[in-house]
């Protein structure tokens, strides 16, 4: 990752690339003499988390004031969920309703065995 930075800073300026893994970055040696560093990962090191703590992470920042966006899509996902939970609790009542009420018993207990006319095998 630190490659593209760099190479998007300075183009055809570089000498030469080389990694800084106790850092976690990638240095640059440009044509003027001088040097640049950019960072491997956009995280700033988040990825030496364990689950927990970067879930931790993500949970405080979600609760700050800062991701009011963020809150609001989740409220809206909540929503969503509620009334998809509803509408297939209605379905699944008026389907239950309908084979109860119009349904021939015979016909109701052959479709909840499995047995729908075929012979047994």
């Amino acid at each position: 990752m630190g490659e593209d930075i760099l190479l998007a800073r300075h183009g055809d300026h570089i000498i030469r690339l080389r990694q800084d893994a106790r850092a976690g970055q990638t240095v640059a040696t440009l044509r003027d003499g001088s040097s640049d560093a950019a960072p491997n990962h956009l995280d700033g090191g988040a990825s030496h988390l364990s689950p927990a703590d970067r879930t931790g992470r993500q949970l405080v920042a979600l609760a700050s004031d800062h991701h009011a966006e963020s809150r609001r899509e989740l409220r809206f996902l909540a929503r969503l969920s509620v009334a998809w939970l509803l509408i297939s609790a209605v379905a699944l009542g008026a389907m239950v309703w309908f084979a109860a009420t119009f349904m021939d018993p015979q016909d109701l207990q052959a479709l909840m065995t499995g047995y729908l006319g075929y012979p047994p095998r």
